[in-house]
């Protein structure tokens, strides 16, 4: 047995995306339950008038530390009572995109969540 869903949900006034992914399979009596997400949302626009403009604002995002800053953590659980393996992990960051005469500081959330037990 396999089931999947998928939801694709999108607000222009929250300017935010959200994609996630479920699974459900079933084999040799283990039932693996996979929910797969991704989210990302528009912290900021600025506005280029130049080229000139966007070189020095380049060079402003170079001492910038929140460009760098990443974030990744993984957690497991086992339950020994229950024979229940879990398992999550999670990267959020931030990325720019360049679109007509904007620079668009762009968040995003990823996330992966898998639980494994008896069927």
């Amino acid at each position: 047995m396999r089931e999947l869903i998928f939801k694709n949900l999108t607000t222009t006034k929250a300017k935010k995306k959200d994609i996630s992914l479920e699974e459900v399979v079933e084999r040799n009596g283990k039932l693996s339950f996979t929910k797969k997400r991704s989210i990302y949302f528009v912290r900021g626009v600025h506005r280029i008038k130049s080229n000139a403009d966007l070189q020095e604002w380049v060079r402003g995002r170079k001492k910038d530390p929140e460009i760098t800053r990443k974030f990744f953590h993984i957690l497991r659980k086992y339950s020994a009572e229950t024979k229940e393996d879990k398992l999550i992990c999670k990267m959020r960051g931030s990325f720019y995109v360049i679109a007509d005469q904007s620079v668009y500081n762009i968040v995003f959330v990823h996330s992966i969540k898998i639980k494994l037990h008896k069927a």
